[in-house]
């Protein structure tokens, strides 16, 4: 039914708001949740009550209210407040978008004032608390707050969701009631009902937890359905390849250095895996340099000869210069075993490709590396068995897609799958983004493998103290990452960008050699360039982010990037894992604009912890943007909270029971 100002006793502007942000139905009110509780069954009158860790609703005095404007234009709103006792405590409000001016206009007026508070410098300070001003319609219970929407105060939703409290009944129940019977839980009308109109705390806690596992139950459902669907379609079809140890064994004897145990953990999931007779589809993740690509090459080996050289694998790269990585990497191995390989991307040749891709056919190729953009109809395998992803987080939805369709009709075979990323994703929202994946994690790093000294710039004094640093190093024939946000310079978006950048090292650090690299040049450029560089024929590299993914550069010891708070966290951390890949100690220095001190940047240095940088990351962007490719299936949370690995297991738990498997 569709909202109408009848119904909720409002006038036109106000349906017009709401329509804005795409509430125009009843259950589009209905499932607007209460951002927060005020608790006005305890409701104190004077300030030495206060409690600094928790919320507080205290009745007070205005005595004054001032605004003003910030530098950048915004406004910032000052009261200051009177308990009974006659102490006095101030409140903040910045760049509120609805403030009710019209009834704080006199002074000594009684209000009711619910928030937060700090003590700091000798004095009380509620920041951006809620405000009640007409003390008339207070009643002395839990009273929901609901978010401002396009203007219309929170308080205002809330008297009009009693109006639609007739239509909680006719919300149709979703969880299966195998689930419900299981857990006791309340139907969901009755759940919606306590989130609304809590009579005590429980009714809020019981609600929530309800509604929170049915969130997750949705999405996980979906993800794990999926992922058995897959495994009932490819049983049969999967060459089983048997785990030998002896052959696992001398592998690992031929390596220059040993696994750690995360490591072997990982790669006996793997080898386990493919033992079955359906598509293994397994996530491998962990931090830049942690030994995800040679677990990927030993499997890849122990594959092909344990099925008597019948099977081929395929190896994807997102780039170019990854694939070519990969691919000067791995022939040392290979050739230990004469297992032939080749690399196809879009700079072969016409003639290479056509060569390679009968080769790929006849099967006189074992391994291939590529790029995905090179997936199309007329490159076939005589038995594609294996086939690796390499950082897996950078294939859209789409592409994903069409990846999966391609390697179920690309060979008579279903090959076994392991996606690999580098992206630091917290353990409970891997999970609900691959749940149609297992998942091995390597959480311990190799012993050889430094540390990166980070700081943040937060003076021009301390920036000067860290270029003369840098001239060190350079004189030291080390060598030098410089990243900058953009390629040139742009009117709108006041940005350091490497052109800029390029041209001021120059005069900094002369006569040393200082180039650019960027996206916009052409491939054939850009290998040049870096080839420079990794001969150490280039002393600083000013580069955008195109750098992210390069090639190793073990005498690269420094890197320095530009307007630092304007990347998110992870892929700051991907930039300091450019460096440190040799055996000098190397650094990461971080210039934000305006000397801009973020809890981003706060954590870069506080920590080098792949996990650590994870969670903060969860916590500052929130879930989707962490993965920062939206999944087109996956439904806004409201309520329920991904860190909560508690609750996202019991939920597999229950669903792999269901789906009895």
């Amino acid at each position: 039914m569709l909202l109408t100002k009848t119904l909720l006793h409002t006038t036109d502007n106000y349906i017009k708001a709401l329509e804005k942000v795409w509430i125009t139905k009843v259950y589009d009110l209905i499932f607007l949740y209460p951002r927060d509780y005020e608790d006005r069954t305890n409701v104190l009158d004077t300030f030495s009550y206060l409690n600094l860790k928790e919320k507080n609703t205290i009745l007070v005095t205005l005595i004054s209210l001032d605004t003003t404007r910030t530098w950048s234009g915004k406004t910032l709103t000052k009261a200051i407040l009177e308990d009974k006792t006659w102490f006095l405590a101030e409140a903040v409000w910045f760049n509120k978008k609805y403030f009710p001016w019209n009834v704080l206009a006199s002074k000594w007026k009684k209000v009711l004032v619910s928030g937060k508070v700090k003590y700091e410098y000798w004095k009380v300070s509620f920041m951006s608390p809620d405000i009640e001003t007409d003390l008339t319609k207070v009643e002395w219970s839990i009273v929901p707050i609901y978010p401002d929407t396009n203007y219309i105060p929170w308080s205002w939703i809330a008297s009009k969701m009693p109006l639609l409290e007739n239509f909680f009944d006719n919300i149709e129940e979703t969880l299966p009631e195998s689930i419900i019977n299981k857990y006791k839980f309340l139907e969901k009308k009755e759940a919606l009902k306590k989130l609304h109109f809590p009579k005590t705390k429980q009714d809020i806690e019981i609600a929530k937890y309800r509604l929170a596992y049915e969130e997750l139950f949705e999405i996980n459902f979906k993800s794990l359905s999926k992922k058995y669907e897959s495994f009932k379609e490819t049983k049969g079809k999967s060459l089983s390849i048997i785990l030998n140890p002896e052959l696992i064994k001398e592998i690992l004897s031929k390596l220059p250095f040993s696994l750690t145990n995360w490591q072997k953990v990982s790669l006996f999931q793997v080898l386990k895996d493919m033992e079955k007779d359906h598509s293994m589809q397994r996530l491998l993740e962990w931090d830049v340099w942690t030994g995800k690509t040679v677990i990927a090459l030993i499997v890849a080996i122990h594959a092909i000869i344990e099925s008597n050289h019948t099977i081929q694998v395929a190896f994807m790269a997102p780039t170019e210069i990854l694939a070519r990585q990969h691919f000067e990497s791995i022939q040392e191995l290979l050739s230990l075993y004469k297992l032939s390989s080749s690399l196809l991307v879009w700079s072969t040749t016409s003639k290479e490709k056509e060569s390679t891709k009968q080769l790929l056919k006849t099967g006189n190729i074992d391994v291939i590396i590529w790029t995905h953009a090179l997936i199309q109809e007329d490159v076939y395998f005589k038995n594609l068995g294996f086939v690796l992803v390499d950082e897996q987080h950078r294939f859209w939805v789409k592409q994903r897609d069409t990846l999966e369709s391609w390697i179920l009709n690309i060979s008579w075979l279903c090959p076994h799958v392991l996606n690999m990323t580098a992206t630091p994703i917290p353990r409970t929202l891997a999970l609900t983004l691959y749940w149609d994946q297992d998942l091995s994690v390597i959480k311990e790093y190799p012993a050889w493998r430094k540390l990166i000294h980070t700081k943040v710039a937060k003076t021009d004094e301390e920036r000067q103290q860290i270029e003369l640093f840098v001239r060190t190093q350079i004189e030291a024939w080390r060598q030098v990452f410089w990243i900058s946000p953009l390629v040139e310079e742009s009117e709108k978006i006041d940005l350091a960008n490497a052109i800029s950048t390029y041209e001021t090292l120059q005069a900094i650090y002369e006569p040393y050699k200082v180039w650019l690299l960027h996206g916009k040049m052409k491939p054939k450029e850009k290998e040049s360039i870096m080839k420079e560089f990794s001969d150490n024929n280039i002393s600083i590299l000013s580069s955008t982010s195109v750098v992210e993914v390069w090639v190793n550069i073990p005498n690269a010891t420094i890197m320095c990037i530009e307007w630092a708070e304007r990347f998110g966290l992870s892929q700051l951390h991907q930039f300091r894992w450019r460096v440190g890949r040799g055996q000098y100690q190397s650094y990461c220095y971080l210039f934000p604009s305006k000397w801009n001190y973020t809890d981003r940047l706060k954590a870069m240095e506080r920590t080098n912890n792949w996990f650590e940088l994870a969670e903060i990351d969860l916590e500052l962007r929130g879930p989707w943007e962490v993965y920062w490719v939206r999944q087109s299936w996956l439904p806004d949370l409201k309520i329920a909270d991904l860190r909560d690995l508690e609750l996202v297991s019991q939920i597999r738990e229950d669903i792999e029971e269901m789906l009895n498997w």
